[in-house]
């Protein structure tokens, strides 16, 4: 049977169930539990403890660009620019994510929270409210691996089981739990992080590393072979390598020329085709990662045409920022205009303002076309780039072209 006629099917059904066309009648045909499957990119805690090695640089970089954005708080009354009203600095939302709690700084929470998300796909907000007026207070981040959502039938989440280690289970209801995630196509109260899509590649890495550092443990190979025909007793081995090592051992002698006797033969021990490609593997299995979390090589400081410097790194910074981390701070918007923003009045938005670097040149390009044009005033255009207003009334009025001397009017 297909989706939509199950969904049909389940909504016509008897049992007291929620009547098709109300509110709360799509949340119960997801609520039922999904079978997980075993390994690790099931398991929270395994997720978080693949934070290493290539992961971790990826990770580390996208949460460091998160965390320096500052997110943008308004009242919203149209879809237009001006008709957004930005909150005060001592509003408490403004307040509440500029001082999470008295351990955490703004730059910990967005880190923290971006780490949580590409690890294990879900962040967890525990929001400590005010005994008095029940408003927000503090923000915390609850381990992803302590908590387990609780489905409902009718309001699609009853709540959040925290078990943490040492202390009973508590549970706690929606409105204390802000449940940032990632879409996941096969669970809807779960997220799914790019870690997890890729579990393979990152085992891949992993076992590469292993089998690199066993290789190190298990000694170095001699960088030289000497080959004869002759039988050579161990006394005479042993003799002819201590005074190879004596004659060319140290930095000075690496130059000195290797005479031989006696039909010996000397040879380079080079790597076997094998050997070459595991080297091109771990490369293969770095860049695997890195494209999975979107995050170009100069971003974590690897350029491999230095010629063109700045090029190569704004290039970078435009497609970072652009195509990895907006999306995510979208994402983060969207989801705290919903479940915190909302509690302070219908129209209060989070928002995250473009951070790629192309933003400032193009704002640079529209002030110029609004003044030639005269679409906006002086003032208008340096309130946007938050200077303070000029006193004189004149710098209110448009910016009209003078059609003869092609200066805006009244300004000389």
């Amino acid at each position: 049977m297909l989706l939509i006629q199950r969904l049909g099917a389940w909504l016509k059904a008897p049992g007291g169930r929620p009547a098709a066309g109300s509110a709360n009648a799509a949340p119960g045909f997801f609520a039922p539990p999904y079978p997980t499957g075993g390994w690790w990119k099931n398991d929270p805690a395994e997720q978080l403890r693949n934070y290493s090695s290539w992961v971790y640089v990826a990770v580390n970089a996208i949460a460091q660009e998160t965390a320096r954005q500052k997110p943008y708080l308004y009242v919203n009354s149209g879809q237009a620019a001006h008709e957004q009203t930005p909150l005060p600095h001592t509003h408490p939302l403004c307040r509440l994510l500029d001082e999470p709690n008295p351990w955490m700084t703004p730059w910990e929470l967005w880190y923290l929270t971006i780490v949580s998300l590409e690890l294990t796909g879900n962040c967890f907000w525990y929001i400590a409210h005010d005994r008095v007026t029940g408003m927000p207070v503090e923000l915390w981040i609850v381990p992803t691996p302590w908590v387990k959502v609780l489905p409902d039938a009718r309001n699609f989440v009853k709540g959040y089981e925290v078990s943490a280690p040492g202390v009973p289970t508590e549970w706690f209801d929606p409105s204390e739990i802000v449940h940032l995630k990632y879409p996941n196509p096969l669970d809807p109260h779960y997220g799914l992080s790019p870690l997890q899509a890729n579990a393979l590649t990152v085992d891949t890495n992993s076992e590469l590393l292993k089998s690199r550092y066993q290789a190190f443990l298990a000694g170095s190979r001699p960088g030289l072979v000497l080959q004869t025909e002759q039988m050579l007793s161990d006394q005479t081995l042993k003799r002819f390598e201590e005074r190879l090592t004596e004659k060319f051992a140290g930095r000075g002698n690496w130059h000195r020329p290797l005479v031989l006797e006696q039909g010996l033969k000397a040879l380079p021990w080079t790597l076997t085709p094998a050997e070459m490609d595991f080297l091109n593997s771990s490369k293969m299995s770095r860049d695997e990662i890195l494209s999975l979390f979107r995050v170009p090589l100069p971003m974590i400081g690897i350029v491999e045409n230095i010629g063109l410097g700045a090029d190569i790194w704004h290039g970078a910074r435009v497609m970072f920022c652009e195509g990895t981390v907006q999306p995510k701070l979208e994402l983060l918007g969207q989801s705290l205009t919903r479940d915190l923003a909302r509690r302070y009045g219908p129209d209060v938005v989070v928002s995250f303002p473009d951070c790629s670097p192309r933003v400032l040149e193009d704002r640079r390009k529209d002030d110029e076309l609004d003044a030639h044009w005269g679409l906006r005033t002086y003032n208008e255009i340096r309130k946007s780039r938050g200077l303070r207003p000029i006193a004189d009334a004149k710098f209110d009025a448009p910016i009209l072209p003078n059609p003869a001397s092609r200066t805006p009017s009244g300004v000389g």
